[in-house]
């Protein structure tokens, strides 16, 4: 890339720190994701690193939905809107091989089938129409189409098998695309790969009206009946697929995605023409963007990572460039919120009112009553944690805490009588804890109770 003037090369270079940034905010990201999940080994049994991604799996189960709820969503998502496209084509033409999977899924869920039947005045089958098509093993999708029935005094049931391997569909699709478009246009790589399907049902289909099926010898109105039900699948499908054209909010409540989403766009569809919409229907957008968007970014930034660390990239590539500043702006975002949680999590003994301390206090007659005839909680002296763990957005922490006692063995008149005894003791305790993102304590509804234990330890 050569650049003339001068305020564009210093315009360049300044960019091209963002390229650094990027790198320097990773290992801030993977430093805090280790402080944040101390059971993660580091290295395997037989000594060699196990590198990222373990931290990267732990971040998806653990800190994410705390990340999710704290985001500046506004902010990221225009991040992601700025890079998405940009990050389609430049992913194209330098890496094709992972083009598909950064971007799309086969969705092995799907599951289109559609059945009628229709009886004589006897209450025997006349007519029987059964389509059936699902993805099996992953990348092969296997159709099944059952029609059967009788017409007169002859009985006739066919049943066409096909299966097709989609990953040639792909390959033929991202291969189009890489060759004829300058930016990738995401609905027409969608019809582009449906087309290519439907084709294929197509041309089987034909070829089983026009060679097998008048190979049965069946007479003109069963052998129309047969091609009806072979075209009634082709027009079915084809509706069906046209909803994968559209926007998330035009298609939520039309039809179950599964029986029409052979592979899904990710974090989810049109996410690269979103900027257009986003404003308008920002309450609906926005949860998907904290959700599918952020989910999607933190696999999608570990790819960036390792472009950087195994490929050749210039950093004066200006698409490169806009890539970078904003996987940065987001990565900074959620590091940030990391690095906040991780020193909430190490700050928890030392704040003097802390949910366990709070519990402690709340329920002294449950945790200390066995301890003396009576007892009263003087101060809490000393917390100190051994381990910590985040799931699914709740902080699990177990540790110790001691408190100063007030015991009274015997009651005030044994007391009188000079039998009672009352001294002040240090006692500790062991405790383990569910916390809530806001560190207050976590609640099962479905036992009725808060998520903490305290035990006298050496009980």
């Amino acid at each position: 890339m050569q650049i003339e003037k001068k305020y564009e090369q210093w315009k360049a270079i300044t960019e091209s720190d963002f390229v650094t940034l990027f790198i320097k905010t990773w290992f801030t990201y993977i430093a805090v994701l280790r402080e944040l999940n101390p059971s993660v080994s580091v290295f395997t049994k037989e000594g060699l690193p196990r590198g990222d991604k373990p931290f990267l799996n732990a971040f998806k189960e653990g800190i994410m939905p705390i990340v999710q709820k704290n985001l500046d969503i506004d902010s990221a998502a225009q991040e992601l809107f700025r890079m998405y496209s940009i990050s389609m084509k430049k992913i194209m033409n330098v890496f094709p091989q992972y083009f598909f999977q950064t971007f799309f899924r086969v969705n092995e869920s799907f599951h289109y089938s559609d059945e009628s039947m229709e009886k004589n005045s006897e209450g025997k089958i006349k007519e029987r129409y059964k389509a059936d098509i699902q993805i099996v093993g992953r990348y092969h999708l296997k159709m099944y189409l059952g029609i059967s029935g009788c017409f007169r005094s002859t009985n006739y049931n066919e049943n066409i098998k096909h299966e097709i391997d989609l990953r040639c569909m792909i390959e033929s699709t991202v291969s189009k695309h890489r060759v004829f478009n300058q930016a990738i246009n995401e609905t027409q790589f969608l019809r582009d790969f449906y087309d290519g399907v439907l084709s294929e049902i197509d041309d089987f289909l034909r070829m089983y009206m026009n060679e097998t099926l008048p190979q049965k010898k069946y007479n003109q109105t069963i052998s129309s009946k047969i091609k009806e039900a072979c075209l009634r699948l082709h027009s079915a499908l084809r509706m069906k697929f046209e909803y994968n054209y559209k926007y998330n909010h035009e298609v939520g409540i039309l039809d179950d995605p599964n029986s029409y989403v052979i592979i899904f766009q990710l974090p989810f569809y049109q996410f690269g023409r979103l900027d257009h919409v986003y404003k308008t229907y920002e309450g609906y957008y926005s949860q998907l963007i904290a959700t599918k968007g952020i989910d999607w970014f933190a696999g999608y930034v570990y790819a960036l990572r390792n472009a950087l660390f195994h490929e050749i990239i210039s950093p004066l590539d200006e698409e490169w460039q806009v890539i970078f500043k904003s996987a940065y702006l987001t990565l900074k975002q959620i590091t940030d919120i990391c690095i906040s949680y991780a020193a909430k999590i190490i700050d928890f003994p030392e704040m003097r009112e802390n949910a366990v301390f709070n519990y402690a206090d709340k329920h002294q007659e449950r945790i200390f009553s066995d301890l003396a005839d009576s007892v009263e909680l003087l101060s809490f002296s000393k917390m100190s944690l051994k381990e910590w763990k985040i799931e699914h957005g709740q902080i699990m922490i177990t540790g110790w805490f001691s408190v100063k006692l007030k015991l009274q063995m015997g009651t005030a008149k044994d007391y009188a009588a000079g039998n009672g005894i009352i001294e002040e003791q240090d006692k500790s305790f062991d405790f383990s804890v569910t916390l809530n993102d806001d560190f207050s304590i976590a609640f099962d509804n479905k036992m009725q109770t808060d998520l903490i234990t305290i035990k006298l330890q050496g009980t």
